[in-house]
């Protein structure tokens, strides 16, 4: 993105690599920015604001991603449809909160759990299920057992 300062796009990358918070590594670099006696001490433009915003949203997004990835479950960085559930929803409240819209984000999670369900054996949907139904409940989306499944 042009026009944006170097020291905005470094704070962006930290917050796109933060831990299961991202919202918090937000925080840390508008105040790191803006405020500390170390940091810059910054006037941000509101489109640098913005920016350092979509980079939580992207964060939030990646670790949903690697929630919903079949392929990750059992490894040590997976952590559960619980996270992905979790993680929807501070998701969403940051999004609206700071008026993104909600239905691209909402669209790009869903395609995320159709492929994470079509890739569950029978035996591991139904251990799943109360989760899956949780999650695509905060999702706004029906959820019917068969829904997902090949015939």
């Amino acid at each position: 993105m042009e026009n944006i300062r170097e020291e905005v796009k470094e704070e962006a990358e930290i917050i796109r690599h933060a831990g299961e918070i991202p919202e918090v590594a937000f925080w840390n670099s508008l105040h790191y920015l803006t405020e500390d006696p170390e940091g810059p001490k910054l006037k941000l433009l509101p489109k640098e604001e913005e920016y350092l915003k979509k980079a939580v949203i992207e964060r939030y997004l990646l670790i949903i991603e690697r929630d919903l990835t079949y392929e990750n479950k059992g490894k040590s960085h997976y952590r559960g449809l619980e996270r992905a559930i979790t993680n929807w929803k501070r998701l969403s409240t940051f999004a609206e909160r700071e008026g993104f819209a909600l239905e691209p984000l909402r669209k790009k999670v869903l395609e995320c759990l159709q492929t994470y369900l079509k890739k569950l054996s029978e035996k591991e949907f139904f251990q799943e299920k109360e989760q899956l139904e949780e999650l695509a409940g905060v999702l706004g989306a029906s959820f019917n057992e068969n829904q997902f499944k090949e015939s």
